[in-house]
């Protein structure tokens, strides 16, 4: 009795938590699908027929092209990113000195900084080389962005892995390239897999530097919400449209690698 009844409280707890989160969303689509008349109306009428125009309106735009950059810009930078991390963590999580710590929280220092204190310099280096509104700078400036949190994340991973296996590798006749290929990248590769999806996630839903280094042809997704607010009122059903347009890609990405997320944040990169 006493187990039954804990499942049950402990059930419903997480009802309630998943409705917390899941509600905004909800009432989000609720929005975007509503004419603009009923906006205000309240309580929310959950059963009223749709409204599309606003849907319509957003896809027959230029947000769809936005999207599109949006996604291979999150492409392109989390495959250098996992790339290079790989390459970088394991390469620490091997070094044997004392300044292994001292380069990790350098790396780590790039994080630190807000970034309102690094757009300046970037802007000015960005527009010395031309490289404004363009898909290779924005590129560039997420990868630098993102690194430094991969290169963590991989170096915890190789860390997991003893040093004695790939001992065994070499004993067997294969050379550093090889340990690191065939035994090191397969033992951590639920580490890769979460730090790909992080990574994925934070370039997808990163505003402040695109909003800056981009004007039309690069532009991303978030740089469009802002204009849906007009200076004397806010066009909420196309803002919510595309929003919502914008959410589902890493929510169904999310979705289909959730267990391997799991599995990888279980690693010893959040001990």
């Amino acid at each position: 009795m006493r187990r039954t009844l804990f499942r049950t409280a402990g059930g419903v707890l997480m009802v309630l938590i998943a409705a917390v989160f899941v509600m905004p969303l909800l009432v989000m689509l609720r929005i975007a699908l509503t004419a603009p008349a009923d906006y205000r109306e309240m309580p929310i009428d959950w059963f009223s027929a749709p409204y599309w125009e606003s849907l319509l309106g957003v896809l027959r735009s230029d947000f769809p092209g936005k999207l599109l950059n949006s996604l291979g810009v999150s492409v392109v930078v989390t495959v250098i990113v996992v790339v290079l991390s790989a390459l970088a963590g394991h390469a620490l999580a091997r070094l044997r000195s004392r300044s292994r710590e001292r380069f990790l929280f350098f790396v780590l220092s790039t994080r630190m900084g807000p970034a309102v204190v690094f757009a300046l310099p970037i802007y000015l280096l960005a527009a010395n080389v031309k490289l404004i509104d363009t898909h290779v700078g924005i590129v560039l400036v997420y990868t630098f962005y993102s690194l430094a949190f991969g290169i963590w994340m991989m170096h915890g991973f190789f860390l997991d892995i003893p040093a004695e296996v790939e001992e065994a590798g070499q004993l067997d006749g294969l050379g550093n390239w090889g340990v690191f290929t065939r035994i090191s990248l397969g033992m951590v590769r639920p580490g890769l897999i979460a730090t790909a999806i992080l990574v994925f996630i934070f370039t997808w839903n990163e505003f402040f530097y695109a909003f800056i280094l981009t004007r039309s042809s690069a532009a991303t997704f978030p740089t469009a919400i802002p204009g849906y607010f007009g200076a004397f009122q806010v066009d909420w059903g196309s803002m919510f449209s595309a929003s919502a347009l914008g959410v589902l890609p890493p929510m169904v990405f999310g979705l289909i690698v959730r267990k391997w997320l799991t599995t990888g944040l279980s690693g010893g990169a959040v001990r």
